[in-house]
Formats: structure tokens, sequence, C-alpha cells
């Protein structure tokens, strides 16, 4: 049964395809493929909020977010294999979620203010002092290092799960998980539209 709309998975797949392109471009020095990367994955970012506010059952915040005991006990019934995968993010997954929610909101809001002081600056680095564009560059550099580390946690996380037999992956693909509760979807052409309205707003107003 269907357990994951298509925004919510496509948001997940056009992230690290985004992240990846944004290393990629930083690297490289394309700025300007660097910058519209970025808009598109606040834009995305944005919507995905929205999403956990008012879009599939299981999408939001108030189905995968609990109380630190939850994910206590969630650990230690995956080490009994006792646990029983659910129609969202596991207690320990949520938490997951939420942390790489506020690492990218921090990668995308410093990378609006920073600049190298030669061939590139953000859109609104003008509105703040130079010293303050650069303790934001710093703040965007290290903060891009501790989000490739989550990401590789949550790789791992991943293969972890997996030699536990449970396959987290698969669900995010094809959005079906066997014997759950299926959960009330919202179409996900409404986020979609959501985040090309954002995206949309963002290059507007910011390119």
């Amino acid at each position: 049964m269907k357990i994951w709309d298509s925004f919510v998975r496509g948001y997940h797949w056009l992230l690290v395809v985004a992240i990846a392109g944004l290393w990629w471009t930083a690297e490289q020095g394309y700025m300007d493929w660097h910058m519209r990367i970025a808009l598109a994955v606040g834009a995305l970012l944005l919507a995905r909020v929205v999403w956990a506010l008012i879009g599939s059952e299981n999408a939001r915040f108030t189905a995968f977010v609990h109380r630190p005991q939850k994910v206590v006990e969630h650990l230690r019934d995956l080490q009994r294999k006792n646990y029983q995968p659910s129609a969202t993010h596991n207690p320990a997954g949520g938490w997951a979620v939420l942390l790489m929610w506020a690492l990218l909101f921090v990668q995308v809001t410093t990378g609006l203010f920073a600049t190298d002081e030669i061939f590139f600056s953000g859109p609104l680095a003008s509105l703040v002092s130079s010293s303050t564009q650069g303790q934001l560059t710093d703040l965007h550099e290290i903060n891009f290092n501790v989000l490739l580390t989550v990401i590789a946690l949550h790789v791992v996380a991943i293969l972890l799960y997996r030699m536990k037999g449970v396959n987290l992956l698969s669900a995010m693909v094809h959005g079906k998980r066997q014997n759950v509760r299926p959960p009330r979807l919202v179409n996900g052409l409404f986020g979609w539209t959501l985040a090309a309205v954002i995206a949309a707003s963002a290059y507007y107003f910011l390119w």
C-alpha cells in the first residue's frame, strides 16, 4: 500500500542531487549555478515544512516527531528485532529529519549573505557589514561540512536498518510499504505547486 506521496519522495531525491550539485559548483567556482541550486533547495525546504503542517497525514510533524523516550524505545525494539515499521518516519528518523532541515536552513540562509570578497557575493550580502559577511561565510563553510557528516550518518543508519531487516530506502523510491496502516495522502501536485511558487518568488526577488 502507498505511504509516501509524490512530493515527499521527489523532494527527498531532488535534495540528494541538489546537495551534490552545490558541492560540485562550489568546488569548480560556478557560483551563479551554485546560487540557482541553493534557491531551489530553499524553495523545496520551505515547501516541505509547509507540507509538514498541511500535507499528507504521515508527512506532518504530528506524525513523525516523538518524545525522546519513544526514540529510546524504538532503538531497543530494533536491537531486539521487535521493531514493526509504520507508515511514516520512525522516532529516530523523525529527529534526523528535523536536524537535516535545520542544517539546510542555516546553509541556505548564510549563503545569501556569504562572499568570497572577489568574484561573488550573495544577494543579501550588501545588507550586512563586511565583518558579518566574513562570519556568515565561515559559518556557511563549516555548516556544509556538518551537513555532509550528518548525511554520511544517515546513509550508515539506512545500512544498519537494512542489516536488521528493515528496508527504509525502497519506500522512498516507489512509495509503498506492506503491512502498515495506510495514511491519508494529499495529492503531491499541491506540494510541487507550492515549491514552484516559492522558487519563482525567490528567483524574482533575489536573483
